[in-house]
């Protein structure tokens, strides 16, 4: 069942997902993927997913002392679960 289908507002990539992805996140994530386009986080979304919650790697982004704005807080995590649960609106 979808948000909209549930009541809930759809998650969307321009609203939602794409302000939490910080100026140094897009530099830092050149060399994966480009972090500021909706089509290559769409594509790269379950392990973006899973390095946010630092499995298969370190916690991305990186905390301060690594030159990051990181980690994410469980509820920014959350709501790109969100997002990837609604079908990855743009």
């Amino acid at each position: 069942m979808s948000g909209a289908e549930n009541g809930n507002p759809l998650i969307g990539f321009a609203a939602d997902i794409r302000p939490l992805l910080t100026q140094t996140d897009i530099n830092h994530m050149t060399w994966f993927c480009d972090l500021s386009k909706y089509g290559d986080v769409k594509t790269n979304a379950d392990r973006i997913f899973r390095r946010l919650k630092a499995q298969g790697g370190p916690v991305m982004p990186p905390p301060p002392s690594r030159g990051g704005d990181g980690p994410w807080s469980a509820e920014k995590i959350a709501l790109f679960q969100s997002w990837i649960d609604g079908g990855y609106q743009p």
